[in-house]
């Protein structure tokens, strides 16, 4: 993952204030925060914060596309490494899990801190939305329909990580989960097993608190853009 270059001091300054909002929603829900408070905690003055969003909803839909940003990040080195649709559902799948799974930080901003997860989900939609169309097109996946395919699979997606961050489901059982997604979208048994049995490397959850500094400029530049 290459290293972003420095950044302005816009940019830094509004890293301080989503850095502040984490460190608050450690243990605080978004609709308790106040503007005075996150700003203090991010060490500026009360008028700057006003410089980066209009209200505290701004920033929140902000903190959530970092979240999205995040894990956009930690998958794309599989997206540039396999072009077989079904491989690529099954790795970034996995390890989209196991980041669920292997720590607290985007369980609690995603489930308990109050963010709109209809903005990762809508990312998460958005990728997968491509990937399912290709393997489609290929052969490789037998839908009926790609949207009603694409709607179904994020759903599970999200209650599957919803059941690993509150441990209703073990982190074991992430091979099992992304197997019977790729049975569901036409990939035999056989080939779905064999899928989530090839090794894949662990890339570990990035150190809270999430910033856009941490984010590779190449991407960071392209959900800004979309």
């Amino acid at each position: 993952m290459s290293k972003p270059p420095a950044l302005d001091r816009r940019t830094r300054t509004r890293d301080d204030l989503l850095v502040a909002a984490q460190t608050l929603l450690a243990t605080r829900s978004a609709g308790s925060l106040g503007i005075r408070e996150i700003a203090t905690e991010a060490g500026v003055v009360h008028g700057t914060f006003y410089n980066y969003y209009p209200d505290v909803d701004g920033l929140i839909e902000d903190l959530a596309a970092l979240v999205f940003a995040s894990h956009a990040a930690l998958v794309l080195d599989l997206r540039e490494s396999d072009r077989d649709p079904a491989v690529l559902f099954a790795r970034v799948t996995r390890r989209s899990l196991r980041l669920v799974a292997g720590g607290p930080t985007f369980g609690r901003l995603l489930f308990d801190a109050g963010l709109p997860v209809d903005r990762f989900i809508g990312g998460l939609r958005m990728a997968m939305a491509g990937d399912i169309a290709a393997g489609a097109a290929a052969g490789v996946f037998r839908v009926d329909d790609v949207e009603i395919a694409v709607s179904l699979t994020a759903g599970a997606i999200l209650g599957a990580s919803l059941d690993l961050h509150r441990g209703t489901l073990p982190a074991t059982a992430i091979d099992a989960v992304t197997a019977r997604l790729l049975e569901s979208l036409g990939v035999s048994a056989e080939r779905a097993a064999a899928l989530v049995s090839e090794s894949l490397a662990d890339v570990p959850p990035p150190a809270p608190p999430l910033r856009w500094a941490n984010i590779p400029t190449p991407l960071r530049e392209a959900l800004h853009a979309a």
